[in-house]
């Protein structure tokens, strides 16, 4: 008897911390160094592009920059001056800021890029969703419209819509939400198909809950994670798309100092002054990366095969 009490002091009865799902998943997320990593440079960046809104009046994010400039200001006298502590990238043809028209540019590439992705979420989610869950003739119905706008490609139609609606900020926003939305909603119907076949719905079904009710509580709690992951992988594609149509002129327009917009002007001069093509396109490539790299991140912390 006395050996017996001993052993049970010996033996080791604590049960492991249970976590929930999304716990779980930030602290994966926090292993990933290149995901933190493209976290904190997106944070920094929306702070900055943020900020660059603010008007130039002293004490105010440009006096903390040490700018002087604001991105519309124009010094034809200054073209082309080399970086310093003024212009700390310096000027382009006009003698504009290039350090604040950068900024200011974030403000349009990541109000597009991420904004967008409402719009994609709506569209996408709510076909996929009413595939999934009404199945039959609605199914068919949706997913062949799903089928004839995948055939196209999608630059080709963000070309149409941005023309039909001519080149501006909303019909960008707009042409990218009509187009992107295809991918989703494969994706959400596929795990509402999924979803549906577990006993815990099936046993929701049978006692009566309604649909609404079905969808607000099961469904889509349990289809956010690959969702989450997908809309994160398409904001460097909203981006690109964005600079892409700035670049070819039928995007963004001047004088707004959008990443392609810079770019296109920088592109005429760029054998006189190779930075005003490598300073935006560095902006670009950072802000995609750093995108790209949090999706990897969100996808592996999202992954129910990773946890332990």
């Amino acid at each position: 008897m006395a050996t017996a009490i001993g052993l049970a002091h010996q033996v080791d009865w604590d049960v492991p911390e249970q976590t929930g799902l999304w716990k779980d998943a930030w602290v994966r997320f926090r292993r990933n160094r290149l995901a933190v990593a493209g976290l904190v440079v997106i944070v920094v960046m929306i702070v900055l592009a943020l900020g660059a809104r603010l008007p130039a009046t002293p004490g105010g994010l440009w006096k903390i920059l040490h700018l002087t400039n604001e991105p519309f200001l124009q010094d034809v006298t200054n073209s082309y001056a080399t970086p310093s502590l003024q212009h700390p990238l310096g000027t382009d043809i006009l003698g504009r800021d290039q350090l604040s028209r950068i900024l200011y540019g974030a403000s349009i590439s990541l109000t597009i890029g991420i904004v967008v992705q409402f719009l994609i979420l709506g569209i996408g989610g709510s076909i996929g969703m009413a595939a999934g869950y009404f199945g039959g003739w609605i199914d068919n119905l949706l997913m062949r419209f799903t089928d004839i706008m995948y055939a196209f490609p999608d630059l080709l139609l963000v070309l149409v819509f941005v023309a039909a609606f001519g080149p501006s900020f909303w019909s960008i926003f707009i042409a990218l939400g009509l187009v992107y939305w295809v991918g989703l909603a494969r994706l959400v119907r596929g795990q509402v198909l999924s979803i549906k076949e577990k006993e815990y719905v099936e046993a929701a079904i049978m006692t009566g809950t309604s649909p609404l009710k079905l969808i607000v509580k099961h469904l889509v709690p349990n289809s956010l994670g690959p969702v989450i992951v997908t809309l994160t992988f398409g904001i460097p594609a909203a981006i690109f798309t964005e600079a892409a149509l700035s670049f070819l002129g039928i995007g963004i327009r001047p004088p707004e100092p959008s990443w392609g917009v810079m770019i296109e002007d920088g592109y005429a001069g760029i054998f006189a002054d190779p930075r005003q093509v490598i300073f935006p396109g560095i902006a670009v490539a950072l802000t995609m990366l750093s995108f790209t790299f949090v999706g990897d991140g969100l996808r592996d912390a999202l992954d129910p095969r990773m946890r332990r």
